[in-house]
């Protein structure tokens, strides 16, 4: 290294640590990363309290001791509970989605994530993905983002 200020750094040497365009990328996921993770965390949370209630009411016969108001309470708990499931799997996926983002592991799979979080009624807490999603979109969208997943 050399004595005189003016000089300009050599090749090898930087004057400043600049940030990656990992790091930089890491950063701007974040936030949409955190968001999904945590609705589809509230997603799950509700429904492992749900779906054990619903297929109580089903196995135990409890469901034929419902109200009936248009359709028999059997058919209603039965559709609930598929439907449940549906929301379960979706959640865990948007959630695995979510880490892939955080982590700028799978560019495929933390989009698809986004995608369905965006989906009304089956994405993680029914209308509260939805602009987590977009938002989780919108910044997975940048090129400069996609280059920065590893695959």
């Amino acid at each position: 290294m050399s004595t005189n200020p003016y000089e300009s750094p050599s090749v090898g040497q930087q004057i400043y640590d600049a940030p990656s365009q990992r790091a930089l990328a890491a950063k701007a996921v974040a936030g949409p990363a955190i968001s999904l993770m945590i609705v589809a965390g509230i997603c799950l949370a509700l429904s492992l309290l749900s779906l054990p209630f619903d297929l109580y009411l089903l196995v135990s016969g409890a469901a034929d001791n419902l109200p009936r108001r248009g359709i028999d309470p059997t058919v209603k708990v039965t559709i609930r509970l598929i439907w449940g499931f549906a929301i379960f799997a979706a959640s865990c996926y948007v959630f695995f989605g979510a880490l892939q983002m955080k982590g700028l592991a799978n560019y495929a799979h933390a989009k698809a994530a986004a995608v369905v979080a965006c989906i009304p009624c089956l994405g993680p807490c029914c209308l509260l993905g939805i602009p987590f999603g977009a938002w989780a979109l919108v910044v997975l969208s940048q090129p400069d983002i996609q280059k920065s997943f590893e695959n």
